[in-house]
Parts: structure tokens; C-alpha cells; sequence
């Protein structure tokens, strides 16, 4: 096939026209046109050549060839090999590798390109997903689909002129560049940027951690970023020269339809992977997903100042079962600007309603795992900005002192030192810190809710402020001080920093609590915490 398309394309006659010499060639590769095809059958197809000749550094040439339009891109190989490392030219070269090809010389050579080009885009659109969702990201499985899918996508806005061939893909072709994409997800799984999860892969803590520590403001791969490096870089006049000998007719005006790429990225949940293309409102889910016929739900609103918070009741084969759901709201609700701005220069609270239910996504997840009591996570509706959990039946901190009395107190303040000791112990804080965040059940555990805030390596004396402080506003004078010295006695034998509980007691923590525990209240906190460090010294 690739003698007849050669015979029929008469190379020599093109390159002729181009004046490149031969022995400057390193590859000419025929694009649009695949082995089933023939050329008397296809209206529009790329010839792709690459020089050894800094001299040529990009054009495109259109050409008639039996009356089919060929597009001939020539480019300069470091250039080329650089927009395929790295899009340095926006992808204006290096798309066409996307694009089912023929070798007709330098086979290697494109494969080391196409490898090349494969790796890149799968990390830039992995480093879209962490920018999405965070530290949940880790929770989160892929097949190549998705980063195939959501390349061809951003080629498709970005470049009109491939939108032709995007459209001609067939199943065929898909499967072959699926086949080539495992092979670059391949090396990212050795140098450990990818871990395996079943048939699929998921990005790995280091390959977060990585992206996160950048403070990219923007995703790496917005579509304007690549329009910016077709007209904005370094080689400026080579591409607008370039775009101006692009052909558009009326098949480029129109975007390709491609599958949603959600559809191949999916949560870990207690149910199992779900794709997140799945959005279930409270009652769908219950009648989806539990079974139950939607006439025996009840849906009620529950608690939640911050946040909208629902119990979903029904009845399971003559059981009552119930569900929490959260409903995350956006930062521009009142009393989080009033939270938000009170911390300021203190605690750097998240505000923004997709951050927030990622991160407690994550911690739900990452602290069960290390043993602490967490409700399992049962659906996401990450467009609706909705987590579906079991739910726990029990009492906060609160409730249960108010229940059983002024004598539970030290019990209390014992448990929640040891509890918080080892969160700390483990380099987490829960941020938000208040009494409402711990769940006392009748079996006697206690379980952690609201993580929303919860950060790796965060302020441990503000976690121990908010928490002593906070649930002193619900306490007699002398059980405050009765339950900051337990607190923080337990806290310290149990591992916690006695720089840490002293920093507790600054006047830069303890102001943001003075709207709730008087200074008066303050001073006794200070008195039973203090003592508990000198016992401690």
C-alpha cells in the first residue's frame, strides 16, 4: 500500500516543487489516509515532511494530486521535535501524529515523535485533572479514552483544519491510537507518575503533589494557551505565515461529536466505580443505584449553615435505611465571606464550593484508610457539587455533653485529645476544627465529619484553638477549664507538640474566637492549658 500511495502522490515531483533536497529528508508520512484507503476515494488528505534544514523552518503548501487536495506541512526537525515534546508551536505540527498516518520514510523517526508527543499530552491532561480535582484526583481512574478523547476535543476548537479528520476517524483508527496511548501511559507508570487500578490507571500521590506544588494559576492545557502559542511564541512570524496558507472550507466550520470524556473517568466509591458522567439528584440516586421505588423516599433537610445538608429515608426490604447528602454552596454565600475575611492573615479557609467538596472527598477517603472513622462515600454528583455518604447515626460533640451531662466533660475532652493527637501525628488538620466536626455513636466510636477544610501539613494550633475554644461557648466557666486542661494533657501524651498547644493560646488565634468565648472565659482556657504543659515539662 505504502509503494502505491507513493507511486500515485509522485513524491519526487512534490519535494521538487518545494526545492528541498532529498538527502535533507528525515520523514515523509501521509495523513488522513489510512492502509484501507485509496487515495482516488479520499477528497482531502496531509503530507507531513521533515527537514534537516533550519533554513525551512514551517510552511504549508497545497497541492492537487488526481484531484484530491493535498495539504503539505514542511517544518525544520528540532522544531518539530519540540512541538511534539512540549507543543512549543501550539500542536500546529505535532496534531497530526493524532492523525491515522502512512510512513512513507523515516518510520522511526516518528514513532520516537509520536511517543514523544502521546507522553506529553497525556500529562497535560492529567495535570487538568489534578487542577480540577485536587488532592481527589488520586481517587479518580482513567482509560486512554479520556485522554484521547479530550485531546481530539481541544484539536478540534483550537485547529479547525483537522476537524475534517477528526470526523473521518473510525472505529479502526481509534483502536490503534487507544493501543499507542497505553504505551505512553506505559512510561508514565514506571517513572511511578501512574498507578495501576484494574483495567484503568489513576494519577499518583507524587504526580499530584508534583502539580499541586507548581501554583499553576490556569490549566496547562486551556484551549487559549495553545491558540497563545500559535500566534504569541518565539517563532511568531513562522506560524502566522503558516496559518495564513491554511485552507478552511465548510467541513472545518462544523466541531466533530465526541463521546463525553467523562464517561471514562470514574470515582471510587462504596458502591464500586462510577463514571462521572453519572449525576444523580437525591431520589435517582436511591432508585438507581439502592433500588428502592421512589414513592417510599422522604427527603428532609438536616442541620447545615455553610452548607445545604439532606437525609434521604426509605424503606429496604422493611428496613429503614437512611443517606446524608451534602450540597457544597459557592464561596459567595454571606457567611462564608464573613468566615473568610474574620481569618484573614490567620487561617486561609477554602471558599470555593469545588474545592471544598474535593478536598473532603479526598480526607473521607485518606483517612480511612489510615483507620479513623469516616461515612463511606456512596455517589458523587460533581457538576451538581453533591456528595452522597452512609449515614451515622449519633450525637456531636455538643449533643452529647447537653445529653449526658456537665460530668461527661472530662470524658470528652480525654477522647478528643487522644483523637486530634493522632490526625496531627499523621500531618493532617482538620482546618475547621469546631465541636459540630466529631460524631459520638452509641457503639462508642467517634466518627470525623466536615472535612472540607482538612489539609496535609496545615495550622496544628489553630485545629486545637478552634476546637477548645469553640466548645467552651457551650460550657460553665470551670468545665472549660476543666476540659482544655484534659484536652491538652491527653493531646500531649498521646504524641502532640507542646509548641503546638502553646502556640494554641496566641492572642492571633484565640481574637477569631472572642465573638464566641468572652476573654474573661478566655483566661480560665489559658490557665487549664498552660497547667497541662507544665505537667508536660
Amino acid at each position: 500500500m505504502e509503494e502505491a500511495v507513493l507511486q500515485k502522490l509522485d513524491i519526487n515531483k512534490i519535494v521538487s516543487l518545494l526545492n528541498i533536497p532529498f538527502d535533507r529528508v528525515i520523514s515523509i508520512s501521509v495523513h488522513g489516509l489510512s492502509k484501507s484507503q485509496s487515495i482516488a476515494n479520499v477528497n482531502y488528505f496531509k503530507l507531513l515532511i521533515v527537514l534537516r534544514d533550519k533554513s525551512i523552518k514551517m510552511k504549508l503548501v497545497n497541492n492537487r494530486v488526481d484531484g484530491s487536495l493535498v495539504s503539505v506541512t514542511v517544518i525544520e526537525e528540532s522544531l518539530f521535535r519540540r512541538d511534539c515534546i512540549d507543543e512549543e508551536l501550539g500542536g500546529a505540527a505535532s496534531h497530526l501524529l493524532l492523525i491515522p498516518y502512512i510512513p512513507l520514510t523515516g518510520e522511526e523517526f516518528l514513532k520516537k515523535m509520536e511517543l514523544s508527543y502521546l507522553r506529553h499530552i497525556s500529562i497535560e491532561s492529567l495535570k487538568n485533572l489534578v487542577l480540577d480535582y485536587r488532592l481527589t484526583s488520586t481517587l479518580l481512574v482513567f482509560t486512554p479514552n479520556y485522554i484521547l478523547y479530550d485531546k481530539l476535543k481541544r484539536i478540534s476548537m483550537v485547529y479547525p483544519p483537522s476537524r475534517v479528520h477528526i470526523k473521518n476517524l473510525t472505529e479502526a483508527d481509534i483502536n490503534i491510537l487507544l493501543k499507542k496511548l497505553e504505551n505512553a501511559l506505559d512510561t508514565l507508570l514506571s517513572e511511578g507518575l501512574l498507578e495501576r487500578c484494574g483495567s484503568g490507571y489513576s494519577p499518583s500521590k507524587k504526580f499530584v503533589e508534583q502539580v499541586l506544588s507548581e501554583k499553576t494559576l490556569i490549566k496547562s492545557a486551556e484551549d487559549f494557551e495553545h491558540i497563545f502559542r500559535l500566534y504569541i511564541s518565539a517563532k511568531q512570524n513562522i506560524i502566522l505565515d503558516f496559518i495564513r496558507n491554511i485552507s478552511i472550507d465548510l467541513s472545518t466550520l462544523t466541531i466533530p461529536k465526541l463521546p463525553d470524556v467523562e464517561e471514562y473517568l470514574f470515582t471510587k466509591t462504596g458502591l464500586g466505580l462510577q463514571p462521572l458522567s453519572i449525576r444523580l439528584t437525591i431520589e435517582d440516586f436511591v432508585r438507581s443505584l439502592i433500588g428502592v421505588d421512589n414513592e417510599t423516599i422522604k427527603v428532609r433537610r438536616f442541620g447545615g449553615i455553610l452548607n445545604a445538608t439532606y437525609i434521604a429515608e426509605f424503606f429496604k426490604e422493611g428496613k429503614m435505611e437512611k443517606i446524608f447528602i451534602k450540597k457544597y454552596l459557592n464561596w459567595s454565600d454571606f457567611k462564608w465571606i464573613v468566615a473568610w475575611l474574620w481569618a484573614l492573615g490567620v487561617k486561609n479557609f477554602s471558599v470555593l464550593a469545588s474545592t471544598r467538596m474535593s478536598n473532603e472527598v479526598f480526607f473521607i477517603n485518606k483517612l480511612a484508610e489510615l483507620g479513623f472513622n469516616t461515612a463511606e462515600v456512596l455517589h458523587i454528583n460533581w457538576k451538581g457539587k453533591m456528595i452522597f455518604q452512609k449515614f451515622i447515626e449519633g450525637e456531636n460533640t455538643v449533643q452529647f455533653i447537653k445529653n449526658r451531662g456537665l460530668d461527661k466533660v472530662g470524658e470528652v475532652a480525654e477522647r478528643l485529645g487522644i483523637l486530634l493527637a493522632k490526625l496531627h501525628k499523621n500531618d493532617i488538620t482538620i482546618g475547621d476544627c469546631n465541636p459540630f466536626s466529631f460524631l459520638f455513636t452509641r457503639d462508642g466510636e467517634i466518627y470525623l465529619t466536615d472535612l472540607e477544610q482538612c489539609s496535609l501539613k496545615g495550622l496544628k494550633p489553630w485545629d486545637i484553638t478552634e476546637l477548645v475554644f469553640y466548645t467552651a461557648h457551650y460550657l460553665p466557666v470551670n468545665r472549660a477549664e476543666e476540659f482544655a486542661y484534659v484536652f491538652s494533657r491527653e493531646y500531649l501524651e498521646n504524641g502532640g507538640q507542646v509548641e503546638d498547644v502553646k502556640e494554641s493560646t496566641e492572642q492571633k488565634y484565640t481574637r477569631l474566637l472572642t465573638p464566641l468565648t468572652p476573654i474573661w472565659v478566655q483566661s480560665r482556657i489559658i490557665k487549664g492549658i498552660l497547667k497541662a504543659i507544665d505537667e508536660r515539662m
